[in-house]
């Protein structure tokens, strides 16, 4: 579906978009929730909208009404006899006058809706039932939000009853309870499947923070679902969450900047993008210059370089190759982000001469072999000797006799790793390195 978007910062351009699924992302007060809200003002007889801020408390029973009127209700908070004007209520009714920080407490409303269409369609069945006739049974929205629920969580099972439901583990039928007294992951899980089951057709669907009170193992297979069981809507979702961001395969993904209070700065993101997505994103939620580093999460490297460049957003991506790679794919990319990368890589047996032929000048090369190495730099071991009550001199040159008898016994070795290394350098030719930014 095409989508008119919120007005853009320093453009007079109305910007559009056309996608069955739209991701919204960017960090707290970025203006997400605003920019949901746009949308809905846009199209609002067409669009429902998902608070962040709702109510769980699920009603323990209810009472079916006309659908007219319970449909009227659940979608716009109110129902009148001129069923035309009912949206016209919908931002005094449903929002409270305050569209943007309202709490959203319609969990009567949509049980109400759900048990009057069962209702309904109870009725209708039987007035047409004939004897001996093969028709099945009508498959009701509460019979779909429970196949997904229990698909969801099949260690849990729901009964419909008449007015209300009540749920009971898998392998204990006797202890059945009423789903009021559900866990919030439970409750909303059932909540955000009845809202989506709900909805019109073809309408806008616009959830704010989608993975709230949900584990992230289930979230991706609920909205993978819920998605699925409803192709003629459009989804529109408001996120921090990077993880949810990038589990929406096919989807446009929109960098929520910032919001001035009249216009909103955000990009739309390229799909050519040649870094991978998640890795955009996670970047592109910091507002500091980004440093590339090699190992993982778990490694010294980060670990130390974390506290060492508390300026930048420290990021590791493994070998020393993505290194070079992404901090290349990034800075040819500055156009768009505006944000400053730079690559740091270990010296790894590099000779001088190769340090000097870098080509890149957003990558710096450590002056020791690897980052363990810094722990035995004079300034660190006596530092650290201090710290510990000993005599800095005698705990340095004691350090200093043991590295050098080390390296005498494994001086073979070490050869033998110099020459290894120098021959894969050459075998995967790597492009000469210009610009050298030493780090000490």
């Amino acid at each position: 579906m095409k989508l008119d978007l919120p007005k853009k910062s320093n453009t007079q351009d109305q910007m559009s978009i056309d996608s069955a699924c739209v991701v919204i992302i960017g960090a707290n007060g970025a203006g997400k929730t605003r920019f949901g809200r746009d949308i809905e003002a846009r199209y609002n007889e067409q669009t429902h909208r998902i608070s962040a801020q709702k109510s769980l408390s699920m009603p323990k029973a209810v009472s079916p009404k006309t659908r007219l009127i319970a449909e009227s209700e659940f979608l716009y908070g109110y129902y009148t006899e001129n069923n035309d004007s009912n949206v016209q209520f919908k931002e005094s009714q449903r929002w409270g006058q305050n569209p943007n920080t309202f709490l959203l407490n319609d969990y009567d409303k949509l049980m109400v809706l759900l048990h009057t269409e069962e209702y309904e369609e109870s009725i209708k069945f039987k007035n047409n039932y004939t004897s001996g006739q093969n028709d099945e049974k009508p498959i009701t929205k509460l019979d779909q939000v429970q196949k997904i629920w229990e698909y969801i969580l099949p260690h849990r099972k729901l009964v419909i009853l008449a007015g209300s439901i009540e749920t009971y583990p898998v392998k204990s039928l006797d202890s059945q309870y009423n789903s009021s007294e559900m866990s919030d992951g439970e409750r909303i899980i059932f909540y955000l499947i009845g809202q989506v089951i709900s909805v019109r057709h073809n309408s806008i669907i616009i959830i704010d923070e989608p993975e709230m009170h949900i584990h992230k193992s289930i979230t991706k297979k609920l909205w993978d679902k819920i998605e699925q069981e409803r192709p003629d809507c459009t989804f529109v979702y408001l996120t921090h969450d990077i993880d949810f961001a990038t589990s929406r395969l096919a989807s446009t993904k929109i960098w929520a900047k910032g919001f001035d209070g009249l216009d909103w700065d955000y990009e739309i993101l390229n799909d050519s993008l040649e870094l991978p997505e998640q890795l955009y994103l996670e970047i592109l939620g910091s507002r500091k210059p980004i440093l590339f580093i090699e190992g993982d999460d778990s490694s010294i490297d980060y670990k130390l370089l974390q506290l060492i460049f508390t300026d930048y957003t420290t990021k590791p991506l493994g070998s020393c190759q993505k290194v070079f790679e992404t901090t290349k794919s990034f800075n040819e990319q500055k156009g768009f982000h505006n944000i400053e990368s730079f690559g740091l890589i270990d010296r790894d047996r590099r000779t001088d001469d190769e340090i000097k032929h870098i080509t890149n000048p957003n990558i710096w090369v450590a002056s020791v072999s690897e980052i363990e190495s810094f722990l035995l730099l004079k300034e660190i071991v006596k530092i650290v000797a201090k710290c510990m009550m000993k005599d800095p001199d005698l705990i340095f040159a004691s350090i200093k006799e043991n590295v050098i008898i080390f390296f005498k016994e494994q001086i073979e070795t070490q050869a033998l790793e110099h020459t290894i290394a120098r021959i894969e350098r050459k075998r995967l030719a790597l492009p000469p390195i210009l610009n050298f930014h030493p780090l000490i």
